[in-house]
């Protein structure tokens, strides 16, 4: 199924254009070569270490070339290995779909030792937008470039990181925003991840948190149609007890699988496209040559709806909702749980 971008010719050659972000210093021909850790193979360099106190609780700034960990995580392990692991995460998100460039400025990041510290960071940082925020049942979350998360043990709070990292990273690297569910989506796509030797390797599939949630849904008919996932917001799904926001990330981590190898790979040179336009600041000009400007205004600043999925991955959304539902309909599949706890394709 050929998508709307690749049909009128606006899509330039993808090994065309990833060879001119990297040529432009956007990433280096090395990170272009990988085998999960996007070319990294040495530990990311620890800058420098000094003490920091928050409140009455003692911790430390932890400095790398692109992230400041501010941490008061009593954990060692854990504590330590954050900030090699963002580094990682980072180099993850730039090569894991397409060549993206760095971000502008060094990414901030606290990591608290329990949820009441993450509860008054929380406050002092974000004012009046705290009150919605510390309703967060678990886990964390990014804003304005700044990740704040709490101690969830070792794996979780580095899927956490890994999830919040990609929203920090496009918050101060892309200067156009994604919509939600791709936003969303691809956070989740970026959890994935086993450690080998004390390193991460990361794997956009190794994510059984997402699998049982999405294979439960579908075994109780509880899944959203497409249509509505495009329209839908992670807030919309606060204060409700349900599990209708755990298959709601479910939903949009298949959805970028789909993206990626749904369709025989016919959706894959077009998001990348998409990752690319909103990085550059050119998504706004290709809707507005489509849509017309106000209307692409509208669509852009809303972050929802079906303008920019319809324009880059076909005008025949039915066809494509029911393309999507039976891919996850395989993804589901007897059997694909092992592939998924390997860290594999289960098609």
């Amino acid at each position: 199924m050929s998508s709307t971008i690749l049909r009128t010719g606006a899509l330039v050659a993808l090994t065309a254009s990833a060879i001119a972000f990297a040529q432009s210093g956007a990433i280096t021909a090395d990170e272009l070569m990988g085998d999960g850790n996007a070319g990294v193979v040495a530990t990311p360099e620890v800058l420098s270490v000094e003490d920091w106190n928050f409140a009455q609780f003692p911790g430390q700034v932890i400095r790398t070339r692109h992230f400041r960990v501010f941490t008061t995580e009593s954990d060692t392990v854990l504590r330590d290995r954050l900030a090699s692991f963002s580094e990682y995460a980072l180099a993850h998100y730039r090569t894991a779909i397409t060549p993206l460039p760095l971000p502008r400025t060094r990414l901030d990041t606290y990591l608290m030792d329990s949820r009441t510290q993450w509860e008054t960071v929380t406050k002092r940082l974000m004012g009046q937008q705290a009150e919605q925020l510390v309703g967060i049942q678990r886990g964390g979350f990014a804003a304005r470039g700044v990740g704040v998360y709490y101690d969830l043990g070792l794996y979780d709070t580095m899927a956490i990181a890994a999830h919040e990292g990609w929203h920090q990273y496009t918050q101060r690297a892309f200067k156009e925003q994604l919509p939600v569910y791709l936003e969303e989506g691809i956070a989740a796509y970026m959890e994935g991840h086993r450690w080998s030797h004390s390193l991460p390797r990361f794997k956009a599939w190794a994510n059984t948190e997402r699998f049982d949630q999405l294979r439960l849904a579908h075994s109780k008919g509880e899944l959203a149609p497409l249509s509505e996932l495009l329209q839908s917001r992670p807030q919309d799904y606060l204060g409700e007890t349900s599990d209708r926001i755990l298959t709601f990330y479910a939903q949009l981590w298949a959805l970028v699988h789909f993206l990626q190898e749904g369709d025989e790979g016919a959706h894959r040179a077009s998001l990348a496209l998409l990752l690319r336009d909103a990085a550059s600041g050119n998504l706004g000009k290709v809707m507005s040559d489509a849509y017309g400007e106000r209307a692409a205004r509208l669509a852009l600043a809303g972050r929802t709806g079906d303008e920019v999925f319809r324009l880059y991955f076909g005008e025949d959304l039915e066809a494509l909702a029911a393309s999507y539902e039976a891919f996850i309909g395989r993804v589901v599949s007897t059997g694909s749980r092992e592939a998924i706890a390997a860290g594999r394709s289960p098609l």
